[in-house]
């Protein structure tokens, strides 16, 4: 592995730690939020109706890689009962992100991602999710982590989702450079792994346990325990 021109950094489980989300407060946020709601209808209808969607349609997901954006969700649940928003389809995706998902900073990121800025090395995300880019820059800005990130690629910005190797040429694309030059990081061998080693990229593994099961058999470029180790390597290997 060649000392890289940037990284491609994976979200959950690699920049950050997804908590367990409050899907209800979510729709409970959005309940109020209408500004004309069908008679008769209640949070507990809204709410019902999106857990069948969610088992019909997004979990399906992880076996097309096709992504099922949130705003789809959105429709297919309120659109069903003849809600009415006044507010922009943005704002209420990200009034539904504030209150019904959490994340806190992978530790030690902060301090690993400045010491790689440091050596000239470009950072970006490439993030299988439902939600915006927008909303996904959101949520790294409260966490300080935003600012060093040229871009954000959300599945749901273009329908497709790790570990097709669209993805992963398409952040290559837009950084300008060849994909060979590119190390991808990321906790999954299955999405991010597998993903960048179909699209020509150095694949990083960031995890502290061993492969198992049929995920043995994906091969990782390099595994590393952590974000400090990750950061001393490339030090380490800086032309």
């Amino acid at each position: 592995m060649n000392f890289p021109r940037a990284l491609l950094l994976d979200l959950g489980g690699t920049l950050v730690i997804e908590k367990p989300s409050d899907h209800r407060a979510g729709h409970e946020w959005l309940f109020d939020r209408a500004s004309s709601r069908p008679t008769g209808v209640t949070r507990d209808d809204v709410i019902d109706r999106a857990s069948r969607i969610t088992r019909a349609v997004v979990e399906r997901r992880e076996e097309t890689h096709v992504e099922v954006p949130w705003t789809a969700v959105f429709r297919l649940v309120y659109d069903h009962f003849g809600f009415a928003f006044a507010d922009p389809i943005a704002e209420l995706e990200q009034g539904y992100w504030n209150a019904a998902v959490r994340f806190e900073p992978m530790p030690g990121v902060s301090e690993a991602l400045e010491r790689i800025a440091r050596l000239g090395v470009q950072l970006a995300v490439v993030s299988n999710t439902s939600f915006t880019g927008a909303v996904i820059r959101s949520e790294l800005e409260r966490h300080g982590l935003a600012d060093r990130m040229a871009f954000i690629v959300a599945s749901a910005d273009y329908a497709v989702r790790k570990p097709n190797p669209i993805l992963f040429k398409l952040a290559a694309a837009r950084l300008g450079l060849a994909p060979e030059t590119i190390w991808f990081v990321g906790d999954r061998l299955d999405t991010d792994v597998a993903g960048a080693n179909q699209a020509g990229m150095p694949s990083v593994w960031l995890s502290a346990r061993p492969a198992e099961g049929e995920e043995a058999q994906i091969r990782a470029d390099l595994t590393v325990p952590d974000w400090a180790a990750l950061a001393q390597r490339l030090e380490k290997r800086r032309p």
